[in-house]
């Protein structure tokens, strides 16, 4: 990927962390690279998919490897890459590649739902990505079938084995639908007992994409429930800003955890920005998105400028991801395609 390092009036802007009005640092940034993806997974859009950006309206890559290489400046020191479905984004393997290598040698992290991911794990690890996060949601074909409304799931199965044997760190999304996989729970569980994976159980949230709360869920009580039902669960100490609660399985290598984010327990520690697909910044994964970095790009502004617009921006970030839904005011609810997984 050929990337413009170009200075953009960078000398001057202030390399202060990135603090919110809490007292949170803010140091780790969720990019999302797409709103495309060669799933319909019922939780996150409608069957006929969601209307798609005009691609003059998203972020190029040049233009994301700038904002990257800012926010690493102003503190940043974890980036994921997401979508939509990022490894359908062209040349994304030679971006992610180009992000590692930046001064600030933040960990560059990749999420995806693994459909086309053995094709590109040799270039991956080449490129410096030493872990992906891999969403899968059964570890039955029929069932995975049902949620995705795709064919595949072999090719998910496949890489999920393929990464390990590569040495590279893995971590299992599941996100939990009541009715639909919540039984497979120990099944997943059990992919740890071998393997020096994570697999994290996540609470549905209610971004189907079609304006409509999902009917049936499932809290992040409820599955530790019947986690300690099944297994003898020993918790491990995590960094202050985790997401999950994470535990280890008593004779087992991996480890399993929860994910509330619907709940929203985590939020007093939350250190994550997210940029979307349209350049948008947002402070939290429920309110509107916020400053628009694209158009600051396009309009020529500088490092500085774009500098001074996120610490604006980061200056109203809610308490809450519950305020941050309030102030929101939704009409419909977005699909996680548009906000950025």
């Amino acid at each position: 990927m050929s990337v413009n390092h170009a200075r953009h009036g960078r000398a001057a802007h202030s390399r202060k962390p990135l603090v919110d009005p809490q007292g949170r640092t803010l140091d780790y940034l969720r990019v999302a690279v797409t709103d495309r993806c060669n799933l319909r997974c019922s939780y996150c859009m409608p069957a006929e998919g969601i209307k798609q950006i005009p691609h003059d309206d998203i972020l190029t890559l040049e233009e994301t490897h700038r904002l990257c290489s800012l926010f690493t400046e102003l503190g940043v020191r974890k980036i994921r890459v997401t979508g939509g479905e990022p490894l359908v984004r062209k040349s994304i393997v030679p971006f992610l590649a180009s992000l590692t290598e930046l001064p600030a040698r933040p960990e560059v992290l990749l999420t995806t739902n693994g459909l086309v991911l053995t094709e590109h794990l040799e270039e991956l690890k080449a490129g410096g990505i030493r872990r992906i996060n891999l969403s899968i949601d059964s570890l039955n074909p029929e069932t995975w079938t049902g949620i995705t409304r795709r064919e595949g799931f072999e090719k998910v199965r496949s890489a999920m084995d393929l990464v390990l044997e590569m040495g590279l760190g893995l971590k299992i999304n599941v996100v939990v639908l009541p009715g639909v996989n919540d039984h497979e729970i120990p099944d997943f569980v059990e992919l740890t007992r071998n393997s020096p994976l994570a697999v994290r159980f996540i609470e549905p949230m209610p971004f189907d994409g079609a304006g409509k709360a999902l009917e049936d869920t499932i809290d992040g009580k409820e599955i530790l429930l019947r986690l300690r039902s099944r297994f003898d669960l020993t918790p491990v100490n995590q960094a202050a800003d985790a997401v999950d609660r994470l535990f280890t399985v008593r004779g087992f290598k991996g480890t399993v955890g929860v994910i509330e984010g619907h709940s929203r327990t985590f939020c007093a520690a939350c250190s994550r920005l997210r940029i979307d697909s349209r350049g948008r910044l947002r402070t939290c994964l429920y309110g509107a998105p916020g400053a628009s970095l694209l158009k600051l790009i396009r309009d020529g502004g500088s490092d500085d400028d774009l500098a001074e617009a996120i610490r604006t921006e980061i200056s109203f970030r809610f308490r809450d991801g519950k305020k941050a839904e309030l102030a929101h005011h939704l009409v419909g609810l977005e699909s996680m395609a548009s906000i950025g997984g």
